[in-house]
């Protein structure tokens, strides 16, 4: 059966600083219309950590749910910039740390239905120190925990974001035995 969607026609709404909002109209597979509401957003990279046998993770406010949450590391790519360039880049300039490996985990869609963000995850090794510089607009703290209280964490439902619990899962696939 064919699944995917036909475009006929698509209108710009809004275009922001990191986002742009589309409507378009579709004719679907099974032959009638429909619209179809599309957030366009940039690439972005997340960075999980492990030093000294715990993971860090960094507390932010996030405005849409008006909580501070528990999340790995993460920035959005510049316009044209490759993932690994950005994982480095905001890595640094959010923990202020380097790595002098990173390795490609996969890429995340976190919401399929309406955006078409893609964020790639890595795993930082071979922590060196470097120098921590946030945005102007970025307040984080940095709290490192045990594989142990990563795993309650997410029961408890205290982590929730979904580029955190995908690099847990990425890395919990590298290594089985944890």
């Amino acid at each position: 059966m064919k699944l995917e969607e036909e475009k006929i026609k698509g209108e710009s709404i809004y275009k922001g600083k990191i986002l742009d909002l589309e409507v378009d109209e579709v004719i679907c597979p099974n032959g009638h219309h429909s619209k179809r509401e599309v957030i366009r957003h940039c690439r972005a990279s997340a960075i999980l950590v492990k030093k000294d046998g715990k993971f860090l993770l960094e507390e932010q406010y996030r405005y849409p749910y008006n909580e501070v949450i528990l999340e790995i590391p993460a920035g959005k790519c510049d316009k044209g910039e490759d993932p690994l360039a950005c994982a480095k880049r905001e890595f640094e300039e959010e923990t202020g740390l380097i790595a002098k490996e990173m390795v490609f985990l996969g890429d995340m869609y976190p919401s399929p239905a309406y955006t078409d963000e893609i964020i790639s995850i890595y795993w930082a090794k071979g922590l060196e120190e470097g120098h921590r510089h946030l945005d102007d607009n970025e307040a984080i703290n940095l709290k490192y925990f045990s594989f142990e209280e990563v795993k309650s964490l997410i029961k408890e439902g205290k982590i929730k974001d979904a580029k955190t619990l995908s690099a847990f899962s990425y890395y919990l696939l590298q290594n089985p035995t944890e």
